[in-house]
């Protein structure tokens, strides 16, 4: 698997090689390793521009996924807002690389069909769930 990260904003300093350390087991976990991942970093105007033109929604948001061929070879491509993220995890404690993954995950959860929108309760449960025990697991193996 390739793992690219393109980190295109300037609000934040990030570690990539920690967020990079946290990922790993999670696409073991996964078992997705033989696929590639783009992800892109951006900050609340460039994700804000991305949302309003793909999803008519003018404003930003924490992450969007962008499934692509995996007949291919790539899983497909995760934007997350850096800006978005500090704002909504730094009140839980997390460091700025913990919340980008845990948004991170929840954008491959997407990719892989998992839903959370316009579906039932307990479908929407399940991803959480999912998401919460990849999470878990990728900071468990770290400390």
């Amino acid at each position: 698997m390739s793992f690219y990260i393109s980190d295109r904003q300037k609000s934040e300093k990030l570690e990539l090689e920690t967020l990079r350390r946290l990922l790993a087991p999670i696409l073991i976990e996964l078992d997705i390793v033989e696929l590639d991942l783009e992800v892109e970093l951006l900050d609340d105007r460039q994700i804000a521009e991305l949302n309003e033109k793909f999803f008519s929604r003018p404003w930003p948001t924490n992450v969007i996924s962008f499934p692509q061929e995996r007949e291919a070879g790539h899983l497909g491509d995760v934007v997350i807002s850096v800006e978005t993220t500090r704002r909504e995890t730094e009140a839980l404690g997390y460091s700025l690389e913990e919340g980008v993954l845990y948004y991170l995950i929840h954008g491959i959860l997407h990719l892989l069909g998992y839903e959370h929108v316009g579906v039932e309760a307990e479908i929407a449960a399940a991803m959480e769930r999912r998401q919460d025990e990849l999470f878990e697991l990728a900071l468990s193996r770290i400390f």
